[in-house]
């Protein structure tokens, strides 16, 4: 059974920085994204001429990243979220698509949209998330999550120690249950 997976704007930018977003397509197959989140991540992109822009553009016309509209009934949610505290209009979108398309997760990493996300009943994970749950499935192994994360400190992505240090705990933990039961 394939999950249903939204994400918001950064998940994706910071994946394809740190060239990890071919590895979403593998973990999840299909995600969807919101106009507010294409125009983020694909039209500010390619003004800025960032590559992952590029890349992102590339999964929209491979057709495993869609973007689809939110109906009227998110758009009066989106009404709600937009005037948040710091909850910026992607995350607000991403937050009421996700309850349209009945999402099973939510990607999303910033603290504010991801509290928010909860409170409206949406199941949330962040890339750090993610990358270890690639590891659990065996598509990348504890040595290229370390290679992930460190890639990832090294962007501008909003990594705090303890949140690293507490991440990769938990990878450590997963990678020892892989070893023990032979995965």
């Amino acid at each position: 059974m394939e999950l249903k997976i939204v994400s918001n704007a950064s998940s994706l930018i910071f994946a394809a920085k740190i060239s990890f977003l071919d590895h979403i397509q593998n973990l999840y197959g299909k995600v969807i994204i919101s106009q507010s989140v294409f125009n983020e991540t694909v039209e500010k992109g390619m003004e800025k001429k960032a590559p992952n822009a590029v890349l992102i553009r590339k999964a929209i016309a491979e057709g495993w990243i869609v973007v689809s509209p939110l109906n009227q009934k998110a758009k009066g949610e989106l009404e709600v979220l937009a005037v948040i505290p710091d909850i910026s209009q992607g995350e607000a979108e991403a937050i009421a698509l996700a309850r349209q398309e009945k999402a099973d997760w939510l990607i999303i990493d910033e603290r504010a949209g991801t509290v928010t996300a909860k409170t409206w009943g949406v199941k949330t994970i962040g890339l750090l998330g993610i990358i270890i749950e690639a590891m659990r499935r065996g598509i990348i192994n504890l040595g290229d999550l370390k290679s992930y994360y460190d890639k990832l400190s090294r962007t501008e992505f909003r990594l705090r120690y303890r949140d690293y240090k507490r991440a990769m705990e938990l990878a450590e933990k997963v990678w020892e249950q892989m070893q023990e039961s032979g995965k």
